[in-house]
């Protein structure tokens, strides 16, 4: 402001109002506006000052009764357009100046009125300041949280790429198994390191490598902490950020390399079943999860209404439910005007029915002492404490206090849940209880009769105080604000209440779920002999046996077509397999299959949208490649190991000829560089040598079969490549070791390796491995082989040159002035020789060659 009026001085011009009003807009404190009013008093009573009139312009900017200021209200300027030149304000133009106007409308200095008595009154801050305060913290930036999906086949070599990375730091108090990283944007950070990070985290975001999500989200899950083998329901799932850390956090991925853990480690597969009614919402839910791992299921269904059978019938409940509910959101308004214009207190009423529906249907479906995790990202106590009251009083449950390590050693700063809150009315008014409102309102009374206080509930509000986690965004560095709750479920309810029944479904009767005598002998399809119609029967789901043709074909060459150790796997792991026409081959777990066969289908569109892994695709018979990854660590037959070179040039090239890896490109390579002649000395040294013993090894797997193989790259070649230290252990990492490649064998006049992935895939792979060397390469520990990766230092043209002493060109006029401050002289190597005329000094100026040097151009 002190340049422009300066500048406006001095050429005489007119300062334009409308641009006043927005820099007056842009005022954050009563200290700044202060000082932009004096600034522009003290411009007018200059010797050539504007006639600009402040009083005016701040009294219509910040109003004593207006809650935003004029000017973002889209109220009408008192300036011409026609006076927005550039002569005007020095150094802006017409379109700089229309660009600043657009973006001011749509930033807000001040919450509205409403919100702010609102939120003093239900004691949520205690004065304005704090006020001031936390809305800065809502609408400001919040740091760049995201998550590696360590679950699937890249999310190891991702997270290695990011853990050491400058500027990227983990969040420790999740476990490592989720990959959650938040980048930091503070000054410490050098500007290329962010921008380099930034552009990283871009690609990998493109690649579906990691997926953004707010570190506050993250928390619910934590709360949840399902188990490895548990069943889980996700309510409203949609997005997926939720599911897909409840997955990573219930599978760690297999490391068949790490000490202690043999190669088919046993992982116990539960249920995770995420659920979302919204079309559009639910079907990229499905994208996003699919194929991520065989316990995974998402439906669209009704959550009001979520099907699901008695257990005396053959039902089955759920152990852990997560139910982040539709709301307002005021956690998430951030830097959206509009929703800080249209805040009203009664706009949380308007949620209030469907949430107490949905929190009372997840404690039904939840089994006798598990736990059911309630989560909103909105602070008002309408939608939290008044629900979880209200849903405490069925007496079907009981809350449960958060455990010590995430109050005390997670580093957020929680606020305890409200024991008294006030219930907004049309008429503005607001009241604590049901009789207060009664009173004054009568028979308006619109809000649901259940958020009110009631006195005599006074142990289930100490439990809201002492159970009940609520996130501030002003006390937890800008995070977005949190709600959570957990309940457990009780063995013995107070109350029964019917599970509701779907509008206009077909009345189905329940009858329970068992095997026909007979059903898994003599390979025969299985497909759950339940009386009634099933959502998976309904999507066309057909449950297959070990001893199935189908799944012999497919499945029995990586257990050495052995019907007993495939049937071992399936067991061990608790997965079955099922057949779907528009997947193809699937791995299910048990008790995902369970739990969808115990719901019935929906009179309606939706239901079964996704199921499991697909092993092998419907429409190619080709192994794909989530199939290659989840069956490699227990594969016993049929999985080729190649050196990452050779991977590398078959993700290239699509296609490899088995006779071409038995002779040794390295060597080649070397023997072209020496400048040997392979037609006479290159060529016996080839033949001696012999083909490698990974090409032999190759060719012994391969045999006399064809048909779909597994290719990952050797431990020898990964290690060479990249050694990690940490804590002074040396380990090799594993990020490249996990990538599996799903390929055909085909029989031509020779063998032949054809990949079986998609261009996207196929190049997500090279751009991860590239990232891998390339991270390695920078963090300069490489391991023994590093010779082997440049082609072998000893033929490496550049060492041979500085061990030699050698230049390629001749020094300009500054090297040689550089060399005269060199206090030895320059000494040949004794191999290469001196000329008569050299000399022990230093190197003149101006002499035309260095005796002591030898030079040549190449």
């Amino acid at each position: 402001m002190e340049i422009v009026l300066e500048e406006q001085r001095e050429r005489r011009v007119m300062l334009e109002p409308t641009w006043v009003k927005n820099a007056l807009a842009a005022c954050s404190s009563a200290e700044e506006l202060s000082a932009m009013k004096s600034l522009l008093d003290k411009g007018q009573r200059g010797p050539n000052a504007p006639g600009c009139m402040t009083s005016q312009l701040v009294e219509d900017v910040h109003g004593e009764h207006d809650a935003l200021a004029p000017a973002l209200t889209g109220t009408e300027s008192t300036g011409s357009n026609a006076s927005l030149e550039a002569g005007i304000v020095p150094g802006y133009s017409n379109a700089a100046l229309a660009s600043l106007c657009q973006r001011r409308e749509y930033a807000v200095s001040a919450p509205n009125a409403s919100f702010s008595r609102y939120f003093i009154r239900q004691g949520l801050v205690a004065e304005e300041t704090e006020l001031m305060e936390l809305f800065r913290a809502m609408s400001g930036r919040q740091p760049t949280a995201f998550r590696v999906h360590t679950s699937e086949m890249h999310g190891r070599a991702a997270a290695e790429i990011l853990s050491d990375r400058e500027g990227i730091e983990p969040l420790k108090w999740l476990p490592s198994a989720c990959g959650a990283f938040v980048m930091q944007d503070s000054q410490d950070v050098p500007h290329s390191m962010l921008l380099s990070n930034r552009q990283l985290l871009r690609s990998l975001a493109n690649e579906k490598l990691i997926s953004f999500q707010s570190t506050s989200s993250m928390l619910p899950v934590l709360l949840l902490d399902p188990k490895p083998g548990e069943s889980v329901l996700d309510l409203c799932a949609s997005p997926g950020s939720k599911t897909s850390l409840i997955v990573d956090y219930m599978s760690a991925p297999i490391d068949e390399e790490s000490p202690g853990r043999s190669k088919a480690a046993q992982r116990r597969y539960g249920c995770v079943l995420a659920n979302d009614i919204s079309p559009s919402r639910s079907r990229t839910l499905a994208q996003r999860l699919q194929n991520v791992c065989p316990s995974v299921a998402v439906t669209q269904l009704q959550g009001l209404f979520f099907q699901n059978k008695p257990v005396i019938d053959g039902g089955v409940r759920y152990d852990k439910i997560l139910v982040d509910v539709p709301c307002s959101g005021e956690g998430r308004m951030r830097r959206d005007a509009m929703s800080w214009r249209m805040w009203h207190p009664l706009r949380a009423a308007e949620f209030v029915p469907s949430q107490l529906q949905l929190l009372r249907q997840a404690i039904d479906l939840c089994a006798p002492g598990g736990t059911v995790v309630y989560s909103t990202c909105t602070l008002n106590p309408i939608e939290n404490e008044a629900v979880v009251a209200a849903v405490l009083r069925d007496g079907a449950s009981e809350l449960v206090k958060p455990p010590r390590t995430l109050r005390e050693k997670s580093g957020w700063k929680f606020s305890q849940g409200l024991r008294h809150w006030l219930v907004p009315s049309h008429s503005g008014g607001f009241f604590r209880t049901l009789q207060e409102a009664e009173a004054k309102e009568g028979a308006t009374i619109t809000v649901p009769k259940e958020l009110f206080w009631h006195e005599e509930c006074e142990g289930i509000y100490a439990a809201l105080e002492s159970c009940c986690l609520r996130v501030m965004p002003h006390l937890n560095g800008g995070a977005e604000g949190f709600f959570m709750a957990a309940f457990r479920k009780l063995s013995v309810a107070k109350t029964q209440r019917p599970l509701p029944s779907e509008p206009g479904s077909r009345g189905v009767n329940p009858v329970k779920n068992t095997k026909a005598e007979g059903s898994e002998k003599k390979g025969s399809v299985y497909c759950g002999s339940i009386v009634n119609e099933t959502l998976l029967h309904a999507r066309g789901v057909v449950r297959l046996t070990a001893q199935n043709t189908l799944v012999q074909r497919s499945l029995g060459g990586f257990f050495c077509n052995s019907v007993p150790q495939l049937e071992m796997f399936l067991s061990k792991h608790q997965l079955c397999a099922a057949w779907r026409e528009s997947q193809g081959l699937l791995l299910v777990s048990e008790s995902a299959w369970s739990h969808l066969g115990a719901i019935s289908p929906p009179s309606q569109h939706g239901g079964l949208l996704d199921l499991g892994i697909t092993v092998v695709d419907a429409a190619t018979g080709h192994l794909t490649e989530a199939g290659a990854f989840h069956l490699r660590p227990h594969a016993t037959s049929r999985v080729l190991h190649l050196p990452l070179p050779e991977l590398q040039w078959l993700l290239s090239s699509h296609v490899i000829k088995v006779q071409e890896l038995q002779e040794d490109p390295t060597l080649k390579a070397r023997c072209a560089i020496a400048g040997l002649d392979v037609a006479s000395n290159g060529h016996n040294a080839l033949k001696q040598h012999g083909p490698p013993l990974w090409a032999a090894e190759v060719m012994k797997t391969i045999g006399e079969s064809d048909g779909n193989f597994i290719v990952c790259c050797t431990a020898s070649s990964v290690e060479g490549i990249y050694v990690q230290e940490r804590g002074g252990k040396v380990s090799s990492t594993a990020g490249l070791l996990s990538i599996c490649i799903p390929v055909v064998v085909r029989r031509t006049p020779g063998i032949e390796l054809h990949i079986c992935l998609s261009h996207d895939a196929t190049q997500r792979c090279l751009a991860v491995i590239g990232r891998v060397i390339g991270h390695a390469k920078r963090m300069n520990k490489f391991g023994a082989q590093r010779g082997r990766l440049q082609l072998g230092g000893q033929f490496n043209v550049s060492s041979v040159m500085a061990k030699n002493d050698l230049e390629g060109r001749r020094p300009t006029i500054q090297q040689q002035q550089r060399q005269l401050l060199v206090s030895q002289p320059a000494v040949s190597p004794p191999h290469l020789g001196r000329s008569k005329n050299s000399s022990t000094c230093s190197p003149l100026v101006g002499q035309e060659v260095d005796e002591g040097r030898n030079y040549f151009v190449i």
